[in-house]
């Protein structure tokens, strides 16, 4: 064989060759690890964000074991059950305990649960979940309330030892699948954290009693659930190609799930875990993951996942620091006076349009809440905050949902504050979140318009849409969401009509609309009661050829206006699409009759309207689309009475 010779200058350049991409390779890792480093500094300061308001003994306290455990009543505790056994809604929580006598467990098949795996359908398997949990809740209080152990407990017994067997407490939806392929690890989400809280909360208030029934059953109860919980966090490596817990781990960025899951893991900590060590540092890391979710937040409170998952978010914050309040009375009290955890927590009472609907983006519903959570009333008289005791008022309580109804419903029975008749509701003209929404109200008209950026927590590619309401009703709508499956949370998300851009009313350019990226953003350049300007330039991706976009409300009250000015590298057509609950007629004047709203256009065209088929979720009615179109760089489309 003959043998390949390189000439000096050959070996030369090959040297080179590698020395650069060497060089290439050194430059990257260092860029990465500058990157890392500064990524550590930043979320280091930011996970220290409640220390200094924290009393200094609080921890130590924990440690030595000076706390207060015993954070409801137990069932021996006849007194206090038989002094709740009064409140207007024990009545309601045993006779739903009643409709479940007798009646067979509902099963969870392995077929339902792998069926997010096959067709992407979750409804499914997460009703028969919730029922379960539902069922026992309610029958766990109404042996509490009532004390009849022979009435109630054989069906109690049953739920939980049918729930320790589930194989799982983690949704399909949140176990890790390729493919087909189920992972060989569970992790932590929001409804396994939310089981553990309510076997710790039975563990608590009936182990004594279980284990009259069930030898040694309350150890069983309080190991398991402390594995497929706390320990499956603190305890179990994570796995290399996903992160498990990304809701807990410092370097990923959070949602609402940092503080659902942590609320209920903390309370868990506190009922179930003996070692104080332990307890500790579970609280301390749980509430560092929480620091950082309130720094993403901005100081006016603004909560961009929307209104339904402030519930989940805003408010699940605040049950943290109130369960560590009550077992460590006056600890917490530097934290709830923080203006910006003032703020985050009373983000939902600026948000009603009216009494009936507020405001709904993101996978947000626009119907205001006609019932209310214990814990919001709770959190209105600790932090003293009046525009939150005006919106709870004398509402009445929510006895839970998603399977949550134990730990709601101790809330509700001891916990909630005694309600007084609240202020009626005030018509506020303007609320306003920079750069975020706007809301304009008035006793005929009310309109919002939104701006932020297109990868929001459970965002819609809907930066400048505008909705209207008049005498209290919605006349252009945002559709909202559908019931969850899969393509919700998938790379197909953008593929489902109510969450593209298509679907909002910001124009489409041709057949170019608004992308999922948080580079494409919206501002207001200016915001009042009367009017606001929306600034649309960035919210496109440059095939769109946007060079300049404002989009203008103007507001009174018996006219809204919407004016869109715009300059394009090309020209293109502005193609529009108005979502509305009403009935829509053209007009032999060229008018277009909505509902009892008349739509005038300028340098816009009335094209056509198609009706949708009813939605399940979001309105969970029919849905009517109005297609405008214009070939000008500049048009109004104004919205006034009959």
């Amino acid at each position: 064989m003959k043998q390949t010779k390189f000439t000096l200058i050959e070996l030369l350049v090959v040297i080179a060759i590698i020395a650069f991409i060497a060089a290439i390779i050194i430059f990257v890792y260092r860029k990465k690890e500058t990157e890392k480093t500064n990524s550590n500094s930043t979320e280091n300061k930011n996970i220290n964000y409640f220390d200094k308001y924290i009393s200094e003994d609080f921890y130590s306290g924990i440690k030595s074991g000076d706390f207060n455990r015993n954070i409801y009543p137990r069932f021996s505790d006849r007194e206090a059950w038989e002094k709740v056994r009064k409140n207007k809604h024990a009545d309601m929580i045993i006779a739903n305990a009643d409709a479940v006598l007798g009646k067979d467990i509902p099963q969870l098949r392995f077929s339902e649960f792998r069926r997010f795996a096959t067709d992407g359908n979750r409804d499914g398997y997460e009703k028969i979940y919730y029922e379960r949990r539902r069922n026992l809740n309610f029958t766990v209080l109404a042996l509490c309330l009532t004390g009849d152990k022979a009435k109630y407990m054989p069906t109690v017994l049953d739920y939980v030892v049918a729930i320790m067997e589930e194989f799982t407490w983690t949704f399909p939806a949140h176990s890790y699948w390729q493919g087909k392929r189920l992972s060989d690890v569970d992790n932590t989400d929001l409804f396994c954290a939310e089981t553990g809280a309510m076997m710790a909360i039975i563990y608590h208030i009936l182990g004594e009693e279980l284990d009259k029934e069930i030898e040694n059953i309350s150890e069983k109860i309080r190991i398991q659930t402390l594995q497929r919980t706390l320990y499956n966090i603190f305890y179990t490596p994570h796995i290399k190609v996903h992160r498990r817990h990304w809701w807990f781990d410092f370097f990923w960025r959070k949602n609402n799930w940092t503080p659902w899951c942590s609320a209920n893991c903390i309370l868990t900590a506190i009922l179930l875990e003996k070692d104080n060590e332990k307890l500790a540092h579970f609280i301390h890391r749980l509430l560092q993951a929480n620091a950082i979710f309130v720094s993403q937040y901005s100081e006016d409170g603004f909560c961009e996942e929307g209104c339904d998952y402030y519930y989940a978010s805003g408010l699940r914050l605040f049950e943290i620091f109130y369960m560590l309040h009550r077992i460590k009375p006056g600890s917490m009290e530097k934290v709830i006076a923080v203006p910006k955890l003032r703020a985050i927590l009373e983000f939902i009472a600026h948000c009603n349009i009216n009494d009936k609907y507020r405001i709904n983006f993101a996978d947000g519903s626009a119907f205001a809440t006609q019932k209310i959570s214990a814990s919001l009333a709770a959190c209105a008289k600790l932090i003293d905050s009046r525009i939150l005791q005006d919106f709870v008022g004398n509402k009445q309580a929510s006895l839970g949902g998603l399977g949550n109804e134990l730990s709601t419903c101790m809330k509700i029975l001891f916990d909630m504050p005694e309600q007084k008749e609240g202020k009626k509701t005030e018509l506020i003209p303007f609320t306003y979140f920079k750069d975020r929404i706007a809301i304009l109200r008035s006793n005929d008209f009310s309109a919002t318009i939104k701006a932020g950026h297109n990868a929001e927590s459970h965002n819609h590619n809907d930066l400048g849409h505008f909705t209207v309401f008049y005498k209290g009703e919605p006349v252009i709508v945002d559709a909202g969401t559908e019931v969850y499956s899969r393509i919700n949370f998938s790379e197909e998300r953008y593929t489902l009509w109510y969450t593209r851009g298509s679907g909002h009313n910001a124009p489409v350019f041709d057949n170019i609309e608004q992308q999922n990226d948080g580079k494409y953003k919206a501002v207001f350049d200016s915001a009042s009661k009367n009017k606001v300007v929306c600034n649309l330039s960035k919210a496109y991706p440059l095939e769109a050829g946007v060079k300049k976009f404002i989009r203008t409300l103007d507001f009174s009250p018996d006219c809204v206006a919407i004016s869109d000015n715009f300059e394009l590298a090309k020209t293109k057509d502005a193609n529009i699409k108005l979502l509305t609950l009403c009935d829509v007629e053209k007009l032999a004047n060229g008018d277009v009759r909505i509902g009892n709203v008349i739509m005038k256009l300028d340098g816009i065209e009335f094209i056509k309207t198609e009706k949708l088929p009813k939605m399940n979720g979001g309105w969970k009615c029919a849905v009517n689309e109005i297609y405008l179109k214009s070939s000008k760089n500049n048009y109004s489309i104004r919205f006034s009475q009959k």
